[in-house]
């Protein structure tokens, strides 16, 4: 009987020690108002204090440079082609076109 007390006990600190660890790690960073821009500061902890109009970052993968739409931190690198254009309301990457961008992703909303 006391064998699974303390079993269900350790089990439960644990998955409480894995849960605060993984919460934690969500917090680190937010986006920061900068002028008119939206930036990432990964030092920085609390609420976001603003949203950007898109949300992304470019991120190197060997030695290209790609960006990931679904991921938040400072950009790795830009590509030497492609543009941020604009697509009704939205900012969007398009890799394959070429001339100054039409839009700040940054811009915070």
């Amino acid at each position: 009987m006391s064998f699974r007390v303390i079993s269900r006990v350790l089990i439960a600190a644990v998955v409480l020690a894995v849960g605060v660890a993984a919460g934690e790690a969500q917090q680190k960073g937010r986006y920061k108002k900068d002028g008119t821009k939206c930036t990432w500061d990964a030092n920085d902890s609390g609420p976001n204090q603003c949203t950007p109009v898109t949300t992304g970052r470019f991120k190197k993968d060997g030695d290209n440079c790609e960006w990931a739409p679904s991921e938040s931190g400072a950009d790795q690198c830009r590509p030497k082609t492609g543009r941020f254009k604009k697509d009704g309301s939205n900012c969007v990457w398009n890799g394959s076109d070429s001339g100054p961008d039409q839009c700040d992703p940054r811009q915070a909303k």
